[in-house]
């Protein structure tokens, strides 16, 4: 197998990476430490690797064997594994032999996006994309990255031609969707976002941007339930939280709803009726009925249909999402 030789200036090696006391470029322990990390990390691809740091340039030489790993599969794993700064540095060096490769540029500007180190993420995926304008998934890429710049319209071209190039594209969607919605669209967005859920059910980050999107455009009932299914899915994280804090502004504003500059005579029925209830129960029995409902509501309430019902233990009859209990107006 033919060799290749990898060569970058020393000052872009990623130091965080080395011991602490061999961080200085120009040193015997920068330079043993180097050579130490790169000879660990080439022995996983096959073969023998001669390593070179001197003060101009970092070379690694790497013989493969008659059947070497492919080192950017190697190098995507440690990413997949959440090994960052090691796969960025590795791309790197790949990088440095393959200057054109629209892969290692992919993967490359998609671990430095997720680093936010976003300009130089940027730079490697606009070189991607006219590489290969027609490859979806780098266009989606770029645009992510753009987004995370605030620069959302030249995102939202890039994000276009991705679902254009793949339709089924969960992701083109995803974050087009969110673009759009971004930008203040969020009937588009929503159109996006619901073939987005379409492609992929349980993706709950998909399902709280759906939620919104809907609510932005002023479907409540339909955000709700766009809420409730992204609690469903897994209610025990941040997304979860974003859909609880969301649901709860649209119960507020449903709560709140004026009609001629009037507050809600019913709303405020429901309330007295709690009131009164509370009021003839110690704090004990307060604590345990609150604390039960907590619990229920971990995976949300539906606070748009009087059809949804819910059991609660400490009291007789089956309740709504607007939770209303008995001494209310009707249950």
């Amino acid at each position: 197998m033919e060799q290749q030789t990898f060569t970058i200036p020393p000052g872009t090696f990623d130091v965080t990476l080395l011991p602490v006391d061999a961080r200085q470029p120009g040193t015997p322990a920068f330079r043993e430490a180097v050579s130490a990390f790169l000879q660990s990390q080439f022995h996983g691809f096959g073969g023998s690797a001669n390593i070179f740091v001197d003060d101009q340039r970092i070379s690694v030489t790497w013989s493969p064997d008659a059947s070497p790993a492919k080192p950017l599969d190697l190098v995507v794993a440690k990413l997949q594994q959440g090994r960052q700064a090691e796969g960025i540095q590795l791309l790197e060096l790949l990088l440095s032999r393959h200057p054109d490769d629209v892969d290692v540029l992919y993967n490359l500007g998609m671990a430095l996006s997720d680093a936010r180190k976003l300009e130089l993420a940027e730079r490697h995926l606009r070189r991607a994309v006219e590489l290969a304008p027609e490859f979806a998934n780098g266009r989606i890429a770029l645009g992510v990255a753009l987004t995370r710049q605030q620069k959302d319209m030249e995102a939202l071209t890039h994000l276009k031609a991705a679902v254009e190039l793949e339709p089924e594209n969960h992701w083109a969607r995803h974050n087009y969707g969110v673009t759009l919605l971004k930008l203040r669209e969020p009937q588009l967005a929503a159109d996006q976002l619901s073939q987005a859920v379409a492609m992929q059910p349980d993706d709950q980050p998909t399902w709280v941007a759906l939620g919104d999107a809907l609510r932005l455009g002023g479907e409540a009932k339909a955000a709700g339930q766009a809420y409730s299914r992204a609690i469903k899915l897994n209610p025990h994280n941040d997304f979860a939280e974003a859909a609880r804090q969301s649901s709860s502004q649209l119960a507020q504003a449903s709560f709140e709803g004026r009609t001629g500059g009037k507050i809600r005579l019913d709303a405020m029925q429901y309330c007295l009726g709690a009131i009164r209830e509370f009021s003839g129960m110690s704090s004990q029995q307060v604590q345990a009925l609150v604390f039960e409902i907590a619990m229920l509501g971990r995976n949300g309430f539906d606070t748009n249909s009087a059809e949804k019902k819910y059991q609660i233990k400490s009291k007789v009859g089956a309740f709504s999402g607007l939770l209303r209990i008995p001494g209310s107006v009707g249950q």
